[in-house]
């Protein structure tokens, strides 16, 4: 069995609530950080602004921090943001969370070793070493679709444990949604986070993790299990995990829990009416849920009106699949669908249409 709590937070008094909430789930789960070294990972998506709902809130980061240096912790913060050439401090300071940190920010590319791996897909990861170093570890994602693996929350936000531009490289060795999704499980079970806490603050429904639809939900989730936490947020946007790779690969390696029978909610726990899941394949959650099973993603287009021809897509694309002409053009032969190229574009520029993709992708399930 594994507990998710959640807690109501409101607007008027965030900071205030938030505090008070960080405090509870502290309590909750008896979190005890004395003398430790703890590292607050956060998402640090991007460097913009808290309102976007692209990265966890600095208000939440701060409440954490707070309750670590009271209990007696050394605390560290940070995360590696996606993009070859992202500074991470940079993009940090332009969300807010540098200065949340109260100066205990840290570069987690600053050393990177290979860690040996019994992935399939690749023999080892470069991670920052003060993940590794970590006797406590703090995830906070955000509650976000994702257009690559539906949902992106509590193990997705593990992907942060991989350095700088080797993202990429990653997501080349797994080119597909299901291959991606087992390889964010290889990754969650090299350092599973001690405990989770999920900024629900805002939602980001539609074609996250970048450019989606924010929406006010006014809740922090947290929970020791990070898979439970995910399949509580599915629940949540109408999704049922059992849909989902990431969750059917944990049941096969007898990671976390997330059946019903399996998790305890405490608090106020809803479904939420009309939540946009990624792409408009279908009318209804069920039915995009059985499609993006079915067919696999789609192939991103421009906007040529919202580009204003940086080249980053063509920089951060992992299978060298766009060029520049002068605006992205997308060589549907090499595309691997993985989406980074929206997801890094600081402009939306690149959109996620209705399609489908060439016939090779719907072999590559598994």
């Amino acid at each position: 069995m594994s507990d998710v709590l959640i807690i109501d937070v409101g607007h008027e008094r965030l900071e205030e609530d938030v505090r008070a909430a960080v405090a509870r789930i502290f309590e909750r789960f008896k979190v005890d950080v004395a003398g430790k070294r703890v590292l607050v990972k956060p998402n640090i998506l991007a460097g913009l602004p808290p309102e976007m709902g692209v990265t966890t809130n600095p208000a939440v980061v701060a409440a954490i921090v707070d309750q670590c240096l009271a209990r007696g912790a050394e605390v560290m913060v940070g995360d590696n943001p996606g993009g070859v050439d992202r500074n991470s401090q940079t993009t940090a300071e332009q969300c807010g969370i540098y200065q949340a940190a109260h100066g205990h920010f840290k570069n987690l590319s600053e050393r990177v070793v290979e860690v040996q791996t019994t992935s399939r897909f690749v023999p080892n990861f470069p991670m920052g070493k003060t993940v590794l170093d970590a006797d406590y570890l703090i995830n906070v994602p955000c509650f976000k679709t994702h257009t690559l693996t539906m949902i992106t929350g509590a193990v997705k936000n593990c992907f942060g444990w991989i350095a700088g531009g080797y993202k990429a490289r990653l997501h080349l060795a797994a080119p597909s949604r299901n291959r991606f999704q087992e390889l964010l499980m290889d990754i969650y079970q090299v350092r599973v986070p001690d405990l989770n806490i999920m900024d629900g603050i805002l939602a980001m429904e539609g074609n996250g993790p970048t450019h989606g639809q924010v929406r006010p939900l006014g809740k922090l989730l947290a929970s020791t299990d990070a898979v439970a936490l995910d399949a509580t947020m599915a629940r949540m946007i109408g999704i049922d995990p059992a849909e989902l790779r990431l969750f059917q690969i944990a049941a096969q390696r007898g990671i976390g829990h997330w059946a019903p029978e399996e998790v305890v909610v405490e608090g106020p726990f809803a479904v939420i009416p009309d939540f946009k899941l990624p792409t408009e394949f279908a009318v209804s959650p069920t039915e995009q849920v059985a499609l993006l099973q079915d067919i696999g993603t789609t192939v991103p287009t421009v906007k040529d009106e919202v580009c204003i021809q940086c080249g980053d897509c063509e920089l951060n694309c992992p299978a060298q699949a766009i060029s520049m002409d002068p605006f992205p053009v997308v060589d549907p032969q090499k595309c691997i669908a993985c989406f980074c190229c929206a997801e890094l574009c600081m402009e939306g520029a690149m959109e996620v249409p209705q399609g489908r993709l060439p016939e090779k992708f719907d072999k590559m399930f598994r």
